[in-house]
């Protein structure tokens, strides 16, 4: 992905989630409307980047706050700070970049059953 359009994309996703915080501040509950937007993006950017590499980019939107949280570093073994910026993030999602994403699997009723039974006990 080129990297103009990266930040586009991650521009324009930051300034969907302001408007949805503002929504929530006075009362309205927008996400329901977004979801099918937000899972959009996300087979995209993990068609694009891979499963962890899409871990990463949910990491840095969502729990770094768009870049915003110095309190959260994303480092190497070494100790060393990997993505700083978007365009750090960029580079590092495009280095890494595989093809090791698949469209989650539904569950049937069963295996959900079977799920909820095994999380209770």
């Amino acid at each position: 992905m080129k990297l103009e359009v990266f930040k586009e994309v991650v521009k324009r996703l930051e300034a969907k989630q302001e408007k949805e915080r503002a929504g929530y501040k006075i009362g309205l509950d927008m996400y329901d409307l977004a979801e099918d937007l937000n899972v959009i993006i996300s087979h995209l950017v993990g068609s694009q980047y891979g499963r962890e590499g899409l871990d990463t980019f949910e990491w840095w939107c969502y729990d770094k706050d768009f870049g915003a949280r110095a309190d959260l570093q994303m480092t190497a073994a070494d100790g060393s700070v990997l993505c700083s910026t978007i365009e750090e993030l960029w580079s590092y999602l495009e280095a890494e970049a595989n093809d090791s994403y698949d469209l989650p699997k539904k569950m049937t009723d069963e295996e959900k059953i079977e799920s909820i039974k095994n999380f209770f006990g």
